[in-house]
């Protein structure tokens, strides 16, 4: 998001992938212009979301919904189980739980690599027989699912 202030120009410039939203003019005028905008946006993507029985439409609500865990080991399990059951994703490597962190606002690990080998010891993740882009991957295994499942 870029803002641009002077005393006659006020603008926001917001992008998300392929939503864009360039808003200028006077400051309140632009303000309640943009909230309109970027919440149509947010409705549309609840929208397309996939519905599954008893999760809610977005990763921040299911984060919520489990606790909003402050253990790294416990959120990343929490963010496996989004990918696997709500996106469909069979593995998952770094770049894709960095990717929740950053969806959620989360205070990132400083070495998530050792975060998801400390839940690999736990059988809470295994490693992926294959790799993914060419990186080491991991799954969530049966018991890691019944783990986020039991979380409150």
């Amino acid at each position: 998001m870029v803002l641009i202030m002077s005393e006659r120009n006020y603008r926001i410039k917001y992008r998300k992938g392929d939503f864009e939203v360039e808003v200028q003019g006077d400051k309140d005028w632009v303000e309640s212009k943009f909230k309109e905008l970027t919440s149509k946006e947010i409705a549309i993507a609840a929208e397309e979301a996939p519905k599954i029985e008893g999760m809610p439409a977005t990763l921040v609500e299911f984060l919520d919904m489990k606790g909003n865990p402050k253990k790294h080991t416990d959120a990343t399990a929490v963010f496996a189980y989004w990918l696997f059951t709500v996106e469909k994703t069979q593995s998952f490597k770094v770049k894709d739980i960095l990717g929740c962190y950053d969806r959620t606002r989360k205070i990132k690990p400083r070495n998530l690599n050792d975060i998801m080998n400390t839940n690999v010891k736990r059988h809470i993740f295994a490693e992926a027989r294959e790799k993914k882009d060419g990186l080491k991957a991991w799954v969530i295994t049966l018991k890691g699912e019944e783990y986020v499942q039991q979380m409150k």
